[in-house]
């Protein structure tokens, strides 16, 4: 026997375009004391960096951190 094919037609849906989102803006709160934003900054210009102490921290860092490693 011949079998019979349906087809069925479908009316095309309406495109709809998306909605935008109704978004609620909170009003934004205002500091009262702003006074902490603003600052006054002294920089000291004969600052004086010992470089041999620096070097020995470095060293002692860098000896510490291989005998984790090592421990490890």
């Amino acid at each position: 026997m011949a079998e019979k094919k349906t087809v069925k037609k479908v009316a095309p849906k309406a495109k709809v375009a998306p909605k935008a989102k109704a978004t609620k803006s909170k009003p934004k709160k205002v500091k009262e004391d702003q006074s902490n934003d603003m600052g006054i900054v002294i920089v000291d210009d004969d600052i004086v960096i010992d470089q041999e102490k620096v070097n020995e921290e470095r060293r002692a860092y860098l000896e510490e951190s291989r005998s984790q490693d090592a421990y490890d």
